[in-house]
Formats: structure tokens, C-alpha cells, sequence
């Protein structure tokens, strides 16, 4: 009979084991571009740093770096295309204002934007790439400068794959099959005093390379768009990401449990027997 309350003891007294539980957790960045990388690898050289909003995450800071590109050449040397190959192009940094691209058409002192700029009838449409150290979701771009005198003003912007940062770096590739497999969409800009501008974004998708430019209907279309007056300088930009944080949750180890029971049944088994 003194045996039950043992039986109930040892059952208490189990041993437990710690689960590993896993959560996401959404950080929101907001950058001005008062200091950027210059190129395709967002940790080479002088290192930019992006700290989250929240402050104090040193473990989840994102790097970031910028660079310009055009379709401003033809496909093939000696043809006469429409100049739809894309290549690299330069960056110019306006103060006060953001950034713009200067296309291997456009003269260096010249009051550079991201543009649709022609040439001889051609459209050049300017994009500027952001490469990020991991994966993250683009939210929102910010404009110094838009020109809304000139109508309305559209952004064109696409999450591209390594397939389509390989193909954009080759310098032989067009617009359509650089976005071939990415997530695109086209966005209106909005105004909000004098030639100040934002576009929120609605992607769900994450990526580390987000190409960025004028309106080109290839990325998709917006209801109002024209591809004709589109000009606007990059000031900044909002983005997210997500972390995977651990907890540890004690749980019971029914192992422990069945081998006690077991032992518990040979000793009176036993018992039983001597009995």
C-alpha cells in the first residue's frame, strides 16, 4: 500500500527538458543617405551602417550601398536598336536634394535626375540598384526632388533575384530580362510641399538587391503614369526586416516518466514473487 504515494512521487518529480521556440521579429529602418557605399557590394570598402529605429539592435544592423545603371546602349555593336542594352551609369549626389544618375548620354555638367532621358527618339530609362547585406522588404522611398511642375510624377521599382543582379552586372541584358523572375510593380509619387515627394510601397516580398528608376511600363503600370515627365532625385528611403529570436520553454520528458514507471514495476514484480 506504501507503494502508490511513490509511485505518485517519482511521476512529480520527472525530469524536464528546455524546447527551443523560434519567433520572427520585424525591425523598421529609415535611411537619408547622408553617407553611402558606392557600388554593388553593400560590405566592401568603407563599411555604411543602417541601426534600427528602436535603437541598441547593434546585432541586426543592415549595410547598404548604391549604384547607377541605364539601358544606354545598343544590344549588339553595330545594330539599330533602341539602345535597350543596360550598363552601368554614374552616380551624382545633389545636396539637399538626393541622388540622381548620369547616363553615358547625358553631359557631366548637366543637372542630373533619374529620368527616361531620349536620345534620337530612344528612351533611357536611369535606375539606381540598393544592395543590402541580407534579405529585406522595400516599404517606402523618399524624394528631395520631383518634378510635379512638369505632372505627375511615378517610380518604377523591382525585388530582383542573384539570376537578375548576374544579368544586370554582365552589362547584357535588358530591362525585361533582368526583371524576368522578380517581383516588380510601379508606384505614383506623392506630393508633399513644393517638389518633396514619397511613395509608399506594397511589397511583400523580401530580397537584398531593389532596383529603382523611372516609370517603365516592363515593371508594371500605374492607373495616371506617363513615362514622358518622369525626373526625381532618391533622398532616402524606409525598409524592414525580420530576426529570428529563441526562447526556451520547459517541458516534461515523458521518457524520463516511462523509464521510472518501468523500474518501479520490475521491484514489484519482484516483490510479488519473493512473496
Amino acid at each position: 500500500m506504501r507503494i502508490i504515494p511513490l509511485l505518485s512521487v517519482l511521476v512529480l518529480s520527472s525530469n524536464f527538458a528546455w524546447a527551443t521556440d523560434s519567433h520572427l521579429q520585424e525591425h523598421y529602418y529609415d535611411y537619408n543617405f547622408l553617407s553611402v557605399n558606392i557600388g554593388t557590394d553593400p560590405n566592401a570598402g568603407s563599411v555604411v551602417t543602417v541601426s534600427d529605429n528602436s535603437g541598441g539592435l547593434i546585432l541586426n544592423d543592415v549595410n547598404i550601398s548604391v549604384s547607377g545603371w541605364a539601358d544606354s546602349e545598343r544590344l549588339a555593336v553595330g545594330d539599330s536598336g533602341d539602345y535597350d542594352r543596360v550598363i552601368g551609369a554614374n552616380l551624382q549626389y545633389v545636396d539637399s536634394y538626393g541622388w540622381a544618375v548620369r547616363n553615358s548620354w547625358e553631359d557631366t555638367g548637366s543637372h542630373q535626375t533619374i529620368d527616361s532621358y531620349s536620345v534620337d527618339g530612344y528612351k533611357d530609362y536611369d535606375f539606381i540598384l540598393l544592395s543590402f547585406s541580407e534579405e529585406v522588404q522595400l516599404d517606402s522611398l523618399n524624394f528631395g526632388w520631383a518634378d510635379f511642375d512638369n505632372g505627375s510624377q511615378e517610380v518604377s521599382v523591382a525585388a530582383i533575384t542573384d539570376t537578375g543582379f548576374n544579368k544586370l552586372t554582365s552589362e547584357n541584358s535588358t530591362w525585361s530580362s533582368i526583371i524576368s523572375d522578380a517581383v516588380s510593380s510601379s508606384f505614383s509619387i506623392e506630393r508633399l510641399s513644393h517638389n518633396r515627394g514619397v511613395s509608399n510601397l506594397n511589397f511583400s516580398s523580401t530580397a537584398k538587391y531593389w532596383l529603382v528608376g523611372a516609370y517603365n511600363t516592363v515593371f508594371g503600370t500605374t492607373s495616371s503614369g506617363s513615362t514622358l515627365n518622369d525626373a526625381f532625385k532618391i533622398a532616402g528611403l524606409g525598409f524592414s526586416n525580420t530576426t529570428e529570436t529563441k526562447t526556451n520553454t520547459e517541458v516534461s520528458e515523458p521518457g524520463a516518466i516511462a523509464l521510472m514507471s518501468l523500474g518501479l514495476g520490475l521491484v514489484l514484480y519482484r516483490r510479488k514473487r519473493r512473496v
